[in-house]
């Protein structure tokens, strides 16, 4: 059995860290894990220029993401059932998170041009757990420190996007909204918890920091 989910959410919410542990936790459970690295983040560090103001290019460089994105999970699909083990693999971020940097007009585009809908897209994935932003939640957490790649340099700028990808993602059935914690430990317990019922592990599972 292959599970996909989906890990996403705004700036600063806490994403990495959840990846390391879910990997370590869902291992030693004897799953075969796959963490998937965020499409974005390569892009940009491989110098894609994401802030520019040519219209055709920013589109070609999501199209191109999109694309990429998609041929990634199935790569891992498919050595995830070479393993002969039950796997999780786990996106950070997955197809829909593209829409919430697009004009609306060049999203239904790319959709065409590609060949998907929306419906399809996120039916690609048994759940979506997204990391509410620390600029929401916990605003003195915030921090450009962490990640070069991040773009999103005010609270507020990072509060819009986060509320983007909670649209972009809201008519998945099985969506899970993660709330800043106090202590960071609490907002990953709570997305272990959520994986492992997904996977119909009564166990408990926690994570150590």
């Amino acid at each position: 059995m292959i599970t996909k989910i989906v890990l996403t959410g705004g700036p600063c919410a806490g994403k990495t860290t959840t990846n390391e542990r879910i990997e370590e936790v869902f291992s030693k459970l004897g799953y075969a894990v796959f963490t998937l690295p965020e499409s974005p983040t390569l892009f940009i560090k491989a110098g894609a220029d994401f802030l520019t103001h040519d219209r055709n290019l920013y589109y070609e460089i999501h199209k191109n993401m999109m694309l990429f994105l998609l041929q990634m999970e199935d790569s891992f699909y498919n050595i995830a059932e070479a393993t002969g083990k039950p796997a999780l693999i786990v996106n950070d971020r997955g197809a829909m998170d593209i829409s919430a940097y697009m004009d609306p007009k060049d999203w239904q585009r790319l959709l065409r041009e590609t060949g998907h809908t929306e419906e399809e897209l996120m039916a690609r994935y048994k759940a979506v757990f997204h990391l509410i932003t620390s600029a929401k939640g916990a605003p003195n957490s915030y921090t450009l420190s962490n990640n070069s790649a991040r773009m999103e340099e005010t609270l507020a700028e990072a509060i819009a996007v986060d509320e983007n990808l909670i649209r972009a993602w809201q008519r998945h059935p099985n969506l899970h909204i993660i709330e800043s914690e106090e202590f960071v430990k609490d907002k990953i317990d709570k997305v272990l918890l959520g994986i492992a019922t997904e996977l119909g592990i009564h166990e408990s599972v926690t994570c150590e920091l």
